[in-house]
Protein backbone atom coordinates (compact mmCIF):
# COMPACT_ATOMS: atom_id res chain seq x y z
CA UNK A 1 0.00 0.00 0.00
CA UNK A 2 2.93 2.35 0.65
CA UNK A 3 4.27 1.85 -2.88
CA UNK A 4 0.96 2.82 -4.43
CA UNK A 5 0.80 6.02 -2.39
CA UNK A 6 4.39 6.83 -3.37
CA UNK A 7 3.65 6.41 -7.07
CA UNK A 8 0.51 8.50 -6.99
CA UNK A 9 2.19 11.33 -5.11
CA UNK A 10 5.12 11.19 -7.51
CA UNK A 11 2.76 11.46 -10.48
CA UNK A 12 0.99 14.40 -8.83
CA UNK A 13 4.33 16.15 -8.34
CA UNK A 14 5.21 15.73 -12.01
CA UNK A 15 1.90 17.13 -13.21
CA UNK A 16 2.17 20.12 -10.85
CA UNK A 17 5.60 20.90 -12.26
CA UNK A 18 4.37 20.67 -15.85
CA UNK A 19 1.54 23.12 -15.10
CA UNK A 20 4.13 25.81 -14.36
CA UNK A 21 5.89 25.53 -17.73
CA UNK A 22 4.63 27.58 -20.69
CA UNK A 23 3.48 24.76 -22.97
CA UNK A 24 1.45 26.76 -25.49
CA UNK A 25 3.81 29.70 -25.90
CA UNK A 26 5.44 28.31 -29.05
CA UNK A 27 2.12 27.78 -30.79
CA UNK A 28 0.94 31.28 -29.92
CA UNK A 29 4.22 32.77 -31.09
CA UNK A 30 3.94 31.03 -34.44
CA UNK A 31 0.36 32.25 -34.83
CA UNK A 32 1.27 35.86 -33.96
CA UNK A 33 4.30 35.84 -36.28
CA UNK A 34 2.29 34.36 -39.15
CA UNK A 35 -0.61 36.80 -38.81
CA UNK A 36 1.82 39.71 -38.47
CA UNK A 37 3.74 38.73 -41.62
CA UNK A 38 0.53 38.26 -43.61
CA UNK A 39 -0.89 41.57 -42.37
CA UNK A 40 2.31 43.46 -43.21
CA UNK A 41 2.46 41.85 -46.66
CA UNK A 42 -1.17 42.73 -47.37
CA UNK A 43 -0.57 46.28 -46.13
CA UNK A 44 2.41 46.57 -48.48
CA UNK A 45 0.33 45.29 -51.40
CA UNK A 46 -2.45 47.79 -50.64
CA UNK A 47 0.09 50.57 -50.42
CA UNK A 48 1.54 49.68 -53.83
CA UNK A 49 -1.81 49.37 -55.57
CA UNK A 50 -3.36 52.22 -57.48
CA UNK A 51 -6.74 51.70 -55.84
CA UNK A 52 -7.65 54.03 -52.99
CA UNK A 53 -8.17 51.83 -49.92
CA UNK A 54 -7.48 54.13 -46.98
CA UNK A 55 -10.11 52.55 -44.75
CA UNK A 56 -8.62 49.07 -45.22
CA UNK A 57 -5.11 50.42 -44.58
CA UNK A 58 -6.30 52.07 -41.37
CA UNK A 59 -7.93 48.83 -40.24
CA UNK A 60 -4.70 46.94 -40.94
CA UNK A 61 -2.65 49.49 -39.01
CA UNK A 62 -4.98 49.13 -36.04
CA UNK A 63 -4.50 45.34 -36.18
CA UNK A 64 -0.73 45.46 -36.83
CA UNK A 65 0.00 47.62 -33.77
CA UNK A 66 -1.04 45.14 -31.05
CA UNK A 67 0.40 42.23 -33.04
CA UNK A 68 3.77 43.98 -33.19
CA UNK A 69 3.74 44.63 -29.45
CA UNK A 70 2.78 41.01 -28.77
CA UNK A 71 5.49 39.71 -31.09
CA UNK A 72 8.06 41.95 -29.42
CA UNK A 73 6.98 40.69 -26.00
CA UNK A 74 7.28 37.07 -27.08
CA UNK A 75 10.76 37.65 -28.53
CA UNK A 76 11.83 39.49 -25.36
CA UNK A 77 10.43 36.78 -23.07
CA UNK A 78 12.07 33.99 -25.08
CA UNK A 79 15.40 35.88 -25.15
CA UNK A 80 15.35 36.43 -21.41
CA UNK A 81 14.47 32.79 -20.88
CA UNK A 82 17.31 31.72 -23.19
CA UNK A 83 20.00 33.73 -21.45
CA UNK A 84 18.64 32.77 -18.03
CA UNK A 85 18.04 36.08 -16.27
Amino acid sequence: MGAIAGVSSSAAGVSATSLLTPVGLGVGGIFVAGVLVLSLAYFDLLDASERDAEDIQLMLLVAIGPLSVTFGGIVTFESIQLIGI
